[in-house]
């Protein structure tokens, strides 16, 4: 069983307006100009929450195989799963945060991502113990005044995100053969699973934001990501 709720997208993605005598208590980076697209604040914690899905996803495929206990037994299938989880989890989730965070920041607003310590805890323990992928690792955090239709477009860019990574893969899956299309098809999967998930309109998740933004937008969106989603499971592994 798998399920992600991401930051931005379905983690605890925060919108705060901050007036100029608040103190930025948890934005240690705020108002600083990062050398590069991410300050060292926001890499830390980017990486953190990766490191930490990518440990999730391997345990759970793992399992589907071998009991965890059988792993210095099969050394090169774990490392094999490890590193498809770490490319898989890059895809899905560190792109999909970045997504909003780019956009946000296109509108004023300060963003960057922080991972919840809970919520990787959760995630690791469902995992080593169940078996169940289910996390909610972080969450882009945004300072700044935006209306509904700027959080509808910030909120919608993550699951595009996974959309364009789907579509980009398609090929590599049909034509790369063996081991590419093999990754190239997890990556594809894990994508669309993730965007429908975060197209779910309950709050904290992207769906919410995108509905109370434009409900045409979000119906036509949801029926085409549920679409694609079904003929990249039902459709692609036949071609």
């Amino acid at each position: 069983m798998m399920g992600y709720g991401g930051g931005g997208g379905g983690g605890q993605r925060q919108i705060r307006i901050l007036g100029g005598n608040d103190p930025p208590v948890y934005y240690a980076s705020l108002q600083q100009r990062p050398k590069g697209f991410l300050s060292d604040e926001e890499k830390k914690n980017l990486g953190i929450a990766t490191a930490a899905l990518t440990i999730c996803f391997t345990m759970v495929m793992f399992r589907w195989n071998y009991p965890l206990s059988e792993i210095p037994n099969h050394m090169g299938d774990f490392i094999f799963i490890l590193i498809l989880s770490f490319i898989v989890t890059f895809t899905g989730f560190a792109l999909h945060e970045m997504a909003h965070k780019f956009v946000a920041q296109k509108y004023g607003c300060w963003a960057e991502f922080r991972y919840s310590t809970q919520g990787l805890m959760f995630a690791l323990v469902l995992a080593v113990g169940l078996g169940v992928l289910f996390a909610a690792p972080g969450a882009v955090y945004i300072v700044g005044a935006i209306d509904k239709r700027q959080n509808g477009i910030i909120s919608i860019a993550g699951p595009l995100t996974n959309v364009g990574v789907t579509l980009a893969m398609i090929p590599v899956y049909l034509w790369g053969g063996g081991l590419f299309s093999a990754i190239a098809y997890w990556v594809i999967f894990f994508n669309m699973l993730l965007a429908l998930f975060n197209m779910i309109p309950i709050m904290p998740l992207d769906g919410a934001k995108v509905l109370k933004w434009n409900i045409p937008l979000y119906v036509v969106s949801l029926v085409a990501i549920g679409g694609l989603l079904y003929f990249t499971r039902a459709v692609l592994p036949n071609l």
